[in-house]
């Protein structure tokens, strides 16, 4: 069965190299095989070492390998198209599609299938004279790319700004300066302009160093060696904050003491931001020092809530958002970022002991770092999706 098998194939692929001879009015094609592959991936690297030279041997001149890059948009979306077309969820470094029509995810699905499927396409056809597949990318094909990556970053963003919104950072620097109003007796409807004044100017601030940030990175990934370091260094860093964040919460959730949280504002800037706070507060005019105190906070505090704010424009900028959509997502982020603090503030007007407030604050340090843990592996994961 092998000797004919071999020269079934042997036979074919002489049909291929001839003068184009028509059978039934369909002209026989060599099976395509697309080779989805990263630069820099070990499984890639595995199969263009051993599957590709043993392609070569067995089905020369009755096969084509399509090779491609899915670190280039126009590729990914290839394989987005394919993945639709055949009902593919799995997202691997390394996948081949055989004769357009069997999908095989993974070096280990590779490895096990792939000389099978290719004996299959040979024998159907030359059986059946089935004519080429339908090419995987056409004009229709754009929309999948657009709303799958619309769809991962948008949920990205979402979650990111819900998680930071409740950073022990932020939080904690918004008691403080409550708590200096509160005693500073003087009264609700003053407390509450420095308090929106403090709001607004954390809100802008935010904004302008994301929309700073997010160039200065549009900037240096334009280098595509700098784009994968940065990419590799990011990922290796959310990892380990996630291992930081969960051992966080274990500590927090155990013994109470802040001392045990390691992933928080170094002692000497938190001094600093109650410094800043303080002086603020001695202006005459109270909007004006909560809009001092609010954008001196938000640099000095940048320092911990950058943390999850970078990924985010990383993730932006790899799932080539245009540069209104990015301010959208931008101004989408700060709104819920901010919404946490209006609340505090509301409740603070509204006659909220200090005491409460920091017990409150105390209370959501555990659930914070699980969520962060959990964010900077969702984060993790969603780049690797959209690498």
């Amino acid at each position: 069965m092998r000797a004919l098998a071999l020269i079934s194939i042997i036979l074919f692929a002489s049909v291929i190299r001839g003068m184009g001879n028509d059978v039934g009015n369909t002209v026989l094609a060599p099976v395509g095989v697309d080779f989805f592959f990263e630069q820099g991936c070990e499984s890639c690297a595995e199969i263009k070492r051993d599957i590709v030279p043993e392609l070569d041997r067995r089905y020369a001149g009755a096969y084509e390998l399509h090779p491609w890059d899915i670190n280039i948009q126009s590729n990914y979306l290839r394989l987005v198209v394919f993945q639709n077309r055949l009902g593919v969820t799995a997202n691997e470094p390394v996948s081949m599609v055989v004769d357009g029509r069997v999908f095989l995810a993974g070096l280990a699905k590779i490895k096990t299938d792939v000389f099978g499927e290719m004996e299959a396409a040979l024998a159907r056809r030359m059986r059946e004279e089935l004519p080429p597949p339908v090419p995987a990318i056409s004009p229709a094909s754009a929309p999948l790319l657009k709303q799958r990556l619309e769809s991962f970053t948008l949920m990205g963003v979402v979650w990111a700004a819900v998680v930071d919104s409740i950073n022990p950072c932020a939080i904690s620097s918004l008691v403080f300066f409550m708590s200096l109003l509160s005693v500073a007796n003087i009264g609700v409807r003053r407390m509450g302009l420095a308090g929106v004044s403090f709001l607004v100017a954390c809100f802008m601030t935010y904004m302008a160093i994301g929309f700073g940030l997010l160039k200065i990175l549009e900037f240096l990934t334009a280098f595509h060696g700098v784009k994968r370091i940065i990419e590799l260094l990011l990922m290796v860093m959310m990892l380990v904050f996630a291992f930081l964040s969960f051992r966080d919460a274990f500590r927090y959730h155990r013994t109470g003491r802040p001392e045990d949280v390691s992933l928080k504002l170094p002692a000497a800037l938190q001094a600093r931001i109650h410094r800043v706070m303080k002086t603020g507060l001695r202006r005459r005019n109270l909007i004006v020092g909560g809009l001092g105190i609010g954008v001196s906070v938000t640099l000095l505090e940048s320092v911990c809530t950058g943390q999850v704010y970078v990924p985010v424009l990383v993730m932006m900028i790899k799932s080539g958002q245009s540069m209104l959509r990015s301010a959208l997502y931008l101004c989408l982020y700060n709104v819920i970022f901010v919404l946490p603090l209006a609340i505090v503030l509301a409740l603070t007007c509204a006659g909220m002991s200090t005491p409460a407030l920091v017990d409150w604050s105390r209370k959501n340090v555990t659930i914070s770092k699980i969520l962060l843990g959990v964010f900077f592996l969702v984060m993790t994961a969603l780049m690797l999706a959209l690498r």
